[in-house]
């Protein structure tokens, strides 16, 4: 094989288009040469806070007054989209940040990186900091061939968004990635433990690369048991978010709704109460009774 010869930046091209750009998510000191460059060079950044943006380029001391920093969050990102001159940006350099990490994991900016690809505008990445992969990297878990990994965003917050999450990842992946606030922690390793019928491992992640940064492993019952006994040192787990990492690869990739199941439930539910009925099936089949539940309030 030949070797690949890399361009110095010098040598590269302003090309324009849409620079999906990760930026630190605790250490400034991870924003790449190259990411810098670029932020450099655009003429227009798309940014979720625009304030959060200008403490960054101030850091770095990277000058604004030729360039156009504007918001472009959750809430106002297909209004923005619709006010913008795509006809003139097609020949602008364009970057897109979040606050922290990498644009559309868990972060607006999909939705404007469809449009340039709608409209046959080139995108380009540059990559760097991603709070759930560096999680997992840090993990010691080992992601093996034919094995899968799963990201599944902020954990849902009510109960039946929780258990339908669950099933689904239950079935089909060997790990899972969570975002969690700190104080959401203990519902959410209550959801696994009443879920599981097996004791599940579980990683945690929080403050990664912040002067806080500390991790936690176990099973999620000792993990439980240490954060209601003494809030696993409440001093350094008292604010932030949390990388949840779950290890399922021990669990059975079976559907709580096999058509069994489906026919004991259009059976029986017309006669029996939801609560019931989920005590029933579950001793039947050995499955979780609030997963069971979960099942009934999706029809």
């Amino acid at each position: 094989m030949g070797r690949v010869i890399h361009k110095k930046d010098t040598e590269q091209e302003r090309k324009p288009g849409l620079y999906v750009i990760s930026t630190p998510i605790g250490n400034l000191q991870d924003l790449s040469l190259r990411a810098k460059k670029i932020l450099e060079q655009c003429e227009l950044v798309l940014a979720e806070d625009t304030r959060l943006t200008n403490k960054l380029f101030n850091s770095f001391n990277i000058d604004r007054k030729k360039k156009q920093i504007l918001s472009c969050y959750k809430f106002n990102e297909t209004q923005r989209i619709n006010k913008l001159n795509f006809e003139k940006l097609s020949t602008c350099m364009v970057g897109l940040v979040s606050d922290a990490g990498t644009p559309s994991v868990s972060d607006p900016g999909s939705k404007i990186v469809e449009r340039y690809h709608q409209l046959g505008l080139p995108v380009f990445s540059v990559p760097g900091c991603c709070s759930a992969m560096a999680g997992f990297s840090i993990s010691g878990i080992e992601l093996k061939n034919n094995q899968t990994l799963t990201f599944g965003g902020f954990f849902p917050r009510k109960e039946k968004d929780a258990y339908t999450l669950l099933d689904k990842v239950s079935r089909g992946s060997d790990y899972v990635i969570f975002f969690e606030t700190v104080n959401r922690l203990e519902n959410l390793l209550n959801h696994l433990e009443r879920f599981f019928n097996e004791d599940v491992f579980v990683f945690l992640a929080k403050e990664m690369t912040k002067i806080h940064e500390a991790t936690w492993r176990g099973y999620c019952s000792e993990i439980l048991a240490e954060l209601r006994i003494n809030g696993i040192k409440k001093d350094q787990f008292s604010r932030g978010e949390l990388v949840v990492i779950i290890d399922l690869s021990k669990q059975k990739k079976t559907s709580v709704l096999d058509k069994e199941f489906e026919f004991w439930v259009k059976t029986l539910r017309p006669h029996v109460k939801s609560s019931v009925l989920a005590k029933i099936l579950s001793e039947k089949f050995g499955k979780n009774r609030r997963a069971v539940y979960a099942e009934f309030l999706k029809h």
